[in-house]
């Protein structure tokens, strides 16, 4: 009679699993999305203004899970020199031009603020969605 009850619940369990890895899926997907646009909305205001091009390059790329199961995103810059403005550079006559870090500062205003808060969200989606 055991036997029954534990067959039962190990397949109650398994379906548990299945329905928290899928909602898991989506969640963190969603999760590095919004992370991902938080960082953005936070270095747009950091970057330093001459043209603007440099505040305008700025993109978003999805999140996409990779063969790994790990699920990442990016922000990517589509002017050639924003690396030079983010990190420094040297000058031509051996001086050094201090970079601004823009994308550092971003990320750890994204970390200290949003992310935690968002991963409780998507936590608890993910614990309640399990249960039905």
């Amino acid at each position: 009679m055991s036997d029954v009850n534990f067959e039962s619940n190990a397949q109650v369990i398994r379906d548990q699993f299945k329905k928290m890895t899928k909602l898991a899926e989506q969640e963190g997907m969603a999760f590095v999305n919004d992370s991902m646009n938080k960082i953005h909305e936070t270095i747009v205001p950091l970057t330093p203004i001459k043209t603007g091009d440099l505040r305008r390059g700025y993109r978003v790329v999805k999140a996409r899970k990779l063969s790994t199961g790990r699920i990442v995103g990016a922000i990517v810059n589509t002017e050639s020199y924003w690396k030079y403005v983010n990190d420094g550079h040297r000058l031509k006559n051996g001086g050094f031009v201090k970079g601004r870090f823009m994308l550092q500062k971003a990320q750890n205003l994204a970390n200290m603020s949003y992310i935690p808060t968002r991963w409780k969200v998507m936590t608890i989606k993910v614990l309640k969605g399990a249960k039905k």
